[in-house]
């Protein structure tokens, strides 16, 4: 799946979850300190991929979604997921977690054993006899 560019990204997920929240653009805005007045219309842009936050406004955007920053800009899904989940963990699971990646990265599973074990799993046509 080919990666979206960082500012659509970053548009999608605020929107999902300003949506989440139940908030509306200039309540987001202005909790995350951005003036009344423009709030709205900032936001808006910002979901819209018209204009991309500083990242001043993007720790303020994240701290106020209630997610991790690399979050709101992580291209791969599956890495997004991740940090959503790392970071909800509590620090004693999060160094677990670490020391198992770590184990993985130092010793991963060769291709050809991954192939295999599926081949394997997979059902066997029985032979018929004549």
């Amino acid at each position: 799946m080919p990666k979206l560019p960082v500012r659509a990204v970053l548009a999608k997920r605020l929107n999902e979850l300003r949506k989440d929240l139940g908030v509306s653009q200039a309540e987001l805005g202005i909790r995350m300190g951005i003036p009344p007045d423009v709030a709205s219309t900032r936001v808006n842009r910002y979901e819209k991929g018209v204009h991309a936050p500083d990242l001043e406004t993007l720790e303020a955007m994240a701290r106020e979604l209630g997610v991790p920053l690399p979050y709101l800009v992580a291209q791969d899904e599956r890495l997004a997921e991740l940090i959503r989940s790392f970071a909800g963990l509590p620090v004693a699971d999060q160094d677990r977690v670490l020391k198992e990646v770590e184990r993985v990265r130092r010793n991963p599973t060769p291709v050809k054993k991954v192939a295999k074990k599926a081949a394997s799993k997979k059902t066997k046509t029985p032979v018929r006899r004549k």
